[in-house]
């Protein structure tokens, strides 16, 4: 009995040491690693047509509200819109921005997801226009029936944004005035590659809201700020930036509410061309 009694405390010790060196032993379990898409996932084909990447957004949030309507006059444009390659609009007929087409989307990526615009048909004015709005945030494809119009999607916050795409945007001089709103002023400066940049800009705020800039054959931005002075290609902070366009003549038109604008503009390697839209 006095073996026991003695033999039992011992016993006691040695099972917590043991289980002590047990737990130390434990490895740390592993930080699960977040997969993001740092570069664009815009597929080359869809239903057999080529995409055409026409710009980028940034978005805040991953749960969307996206708005879908003709862009410029109403002629009977029937769309598919892809998402991710999920179909979220079905061959649907558009309508104007007092009737858009409404989802919701979830953009279920870490950094770069997609929309595509699919052409049923090319309506009574070519090509297949559409200006969609993810979020408020509007910008405009175009589509044929040879090729499809599609543009990058990044969700912020996972250390990517538009500078990481690898898609061309356009730029230039001159240009006439659209209704309610005169045609602007171009000018030019140093460039860094044999491509040229080109950013669109205000002095001021018109009071109508985002304005949308789209140029033919390469895509849109949206305006959302205004410099008090010309600034440089490099500054993003207002939008209205087409980069590494290849030297030639674009055609551009640019809307908000109550004011649009039209005209062209030339690129020129190396350059640097701001374009001031003015009232």
């Amino acid at each position: 009995m006095r073996n026991l009694k003695f033999i039992l405390p011992l016993f006691l010790v040695f099972a917590i040491t043991f289980i002590s060196c047990e737990e130390e032993e434990t490895p740390e379990p592993e930080e699960e690693q977040i997969e993001v898409n740092e570069t664009s996932i815009i597929p080359s084909t869809y239903s057999g047509r080529p995409n055409n990447v026409l710009g980028c957004i940034e978005i805040g949030s991953r749960i969307t509200s996206i708005e879908v309507w003709d862009h410029g006059t109403v002629d009977g444009d029937i769309v598919s819109i892809i998402a991710n390659g999920d179909v979220i609009i079905d061959e649907q007929v558009l309508d104007g921005p007092s009737n858009p087409i409404e989802v919701n989307y979830n953009f279920s990526y870490n950094g770069f997801n997609y929309v595509t615009l699919y052409a049923h048909n090319l309506g009574d004015i070519a090509p297949n226009t559409c200006t969609i709005a993810i979020n408020g945030v509007e910008f405009i494809l175009e589509a044929n029936l040879d090729a499809n119009g599609a543009i990058n999607v990044i969700v912020e916050g996972y250390g990517v944004d538009c500078t990481d795409a690898q898609s061309g945007t356009g730029g230039g001089s001159g240009g006439s005035g659209g209704s309610g709103g005169s045609g602007g002023s171009g000018g030019s400066g140093g460039g860094g590659s044999t491509n040229g940049d080109v950013i669109f800009w205000t002095s001021t705020d018109f009071g109508c809201g985002p304005i949308s800039v789209n140029v033919s054959g390469v895509g849109s931005s949206t305006i959302t700020g205004f410099y008090s002075s010309t600034p440089d290609c490099d500054q993003t902070g207002a939008g209205g930036n087409f980069n590494n366009l290849a030297p030639g003549t674009y055609n551009f038109s640019a809307s908000c509410t109550t004011l649009t604008w039209n005209g062209s503009f030339t690129i020129s390697e190396n350059t640097c061309t701001t374009f001031q839209l003015t009232n």
